[in-house]
């Protein structure tokens, strides 16, 4: 197992700022008038792509340490991830309610994070939070998956990686059932997990060979990730396809199902390219940069970036009376860039590090009960 790698939270805050880019470029309308700079700030939606390739890096790995040990902590793991995400996420959705007034309905689904498995539960100042429920989707799959992968690790230890590699392709293939969907009107299928699942599992396959140095498909990703330049010339080459009209319209527009396939292909191996030389590289300019102090620091508070930037950009239009769509964009991350970086900071400070030291409190009070009754003479027989 590697130890904690600092440039992934610089990937993370590369993720997050893509993220913010392509919200920006949408709302301001630039996506559309900016030409190839527009259309690159518009694609910036592969930044959820990335968040989920790290997290099926990071989860992955820990499960399956876990599991190696003997001792899959399936509770403890479930209360590490709710800690981590839905006190943060629940203050903000109490914002935006008490901010935009939307439906009950709307905003309880959001609380439960189950809005993007109706047709029409949508909040449009908190609409990145779909990728939060198909996260939350993920953490709920991946012990199963673990469990699952157990008796093909013990028939042969490379036979998991294998699986996860042909998973990748068949739901890639599979990302392409939610065809033809109009938004606000039909359940958006290419927001639930088996439409998203591919980067997942390069996150997952890039954990799985770590255990398995030796097997050919290892000793493949190694000698990939061995090129960092290589790996980023690929993940532009792919993200600056996915500003064609080869991965469909930029927008909300309903996408055909071969859009569909090739945007999540496309996304996939950005996730991919960029990830691997982090975990399975050595020494780069490429891990440097993102091992810098800032980077990690924006990759610290990054949820916070996620759940924050898009209230703050409608809020900045709703109080200055600029329409959607028709520009404002300098002033809006003039603004709205250090407003959310200001929010985001303090919920990370007092939001999401509270919240998972209490989680680590509870677990680790647990373990010593357990230690302890463990320890415990049996007590004697009444005679």
């Amino acid at each position: 197992m590697t130890t904690r790698l600092p440039a992934l939270d610089g990937l993370r805050a590369v993720a997050a700022g893509l993220v913010v880019l392509t919200h920006a470029a949408f709302l301001a309308g630039f996506g559309a008038t900016g030409g190839l700079t527009g259309r690159l700030w518009a694609r910036g939606d592969f930044g959820v792509g990335i968040f989920f390739a790290l997290s099926g890096f990071l989860l992955h790995r820990g499960l399956v340490a876990q599991d190696a040990r003997g001792r899959l902590d399936v509770p403890g793991y479930a209360l590490r991830r709710a800690a981590r995400v839905l006190p943060a996420y629940w203050v903000t959705l109490a914002a935006v309610v008490i901010a935009a007034n939307p439906p009950l309905r709307d905003w309880l689904l959001h609380a439960a994070l189950l809005q993007i498995y109706v047709p029409d539960a949508w909040i449009s100042a908190f609409g990145q939070s779909w990728s939060l429920a198909t996260e939350v989707s993920f953490y709920a799959a991946l012990p199963l998956i673990v469990i699952a992968l157990r008796p093909l690790r013990r028939r042969n230890e490379a036979l998991p990686l294998v699986v996860l590699v042909m998973a990748a392709f068949l739901t890639t293939a599979a990302s392409g059932l939610g065809a033809g969907e109009v938004f606000g009107e039909d359940i958006q299928f290419h927001m639930w997990l088996h439409a998203r699942a591919p980067q997942f599992l390069v996150g997952m396959i890039c954990a799985e060979a770590l255990l398995v140095s030796s097997s050919r498909i290892s000793r493949r990703l190694s000698s990939w990730a061995a090129d960092p330049a290589m790996c980023l010339a690929v993940a532009a080459g792919a993200y600056l396809l996915g500003t064609t009209p080869l991965a469909g319209a930029l927008t909300v527009e309903a996408a055909t199902w071969s859009d569909l396939i090739v945007r999540t292909a496309l996304c996939t191996v950005v996730s991919f390219a960029l990830l691997l030389p982090l975990v399975h590289g050595g020494e780069s300019l490429y891990r440097t940069v993102l091992s810098h102090p800032l980077a990690r620091w924006l990759g610290a508070v990054s949820y916070g970036i996620f759940l924050w930037h898009l209230p703050v950009f409608f809020g900045l239009y709703a109080v200055s009376g600029v329409e959607l769509f028709r520009g404002g964009l300098l002033p809006l991350l003039a603004i709205g860039v250090p407003v959310t970086l200001a929010l985001a900071a303090l919920s990370h400070q007092w939001i999401e590090l509270p919240s998972s030291a209490l989680a680590a409190r509870i677990l680790s009070r647990h373990r010593d009960r357990e230690r302890h009754d463990q320890h415990q003479p049996d007590a004697p027989l009444d005679h």
